[in-house]
């Protein structure tokens, strides 16, 4: 058995340290490999964005036709539209109310998630995308103290992140 030596102990703990270190670097290579492997097959498929391209074209044929006959006939109203060429209204929405209804609840996640994870840029974007609905925004508001609180309760009892 060898005598406890100052050298052989820092040897010992370096290598200790690099095989941590290795572990942790291949950890990290192979969450990058795997996400670029999946925004390969994610953003890499073309084929489904030619077919809704070609969806959505046919879908404004309709209005570039009304496009066209409203660009020669400046004056022309719905009601002459609805009398004159019928047929130009045969697949076009005239209800505008459908157009800009707002949303009723966020996308994907509540309120009360967008405020705590994205805290006062959330709060802002539930306040516009509800149209100012108070309950929502109540929410949000909920979300973003608690998550302030407890952000703010963490950094006081491990300020410099040790533990």
């Amino acid at each position: 058995m060898q005598p406890f030596s100052i050298k052989n102990h820092l040897v010992s703990e370096m290598n200790t340290h690099l095989l941590i270190n290795h572990k942790f670097m291949l950890r990290k290579i192979s969450f990058f490999v795997v996400l670029f492997i999946l925004s390969v097959n994610v953003f890499g498929n073309t084929t489904d964005l030619k077919i809704q391209q070609d969806a959505v074209n046919q879908e404004f044929e309709q209005v570039n036709l009304l496009e066209k006959y409203l660009s020669e006939n400046p004056n022309a109203t719905l009601e002459s539209i609805k009398a004159e060429k019928p047929e130009l209204l045969e697949n076009v929405v005239t209800n505008t109310e459908a157009a800009v209804k707002p949303m009723r609840d966020m996308p994907l996640l509540g309120s009360f998630w967008w405020g705590c994870c994205l805290g006062v840029i959330g709060l802002a974007l539930v306040y516009f995308m509800t149209d100012k609905d108070r309950d929502q925004v109540k929410k949000a508001l909920w979300g973003c103290l608690i998550a302030t609180i407890i952000w703010g309760v963490g950094g006081f009892l491990d300020p410099f992140g040790w533990f």
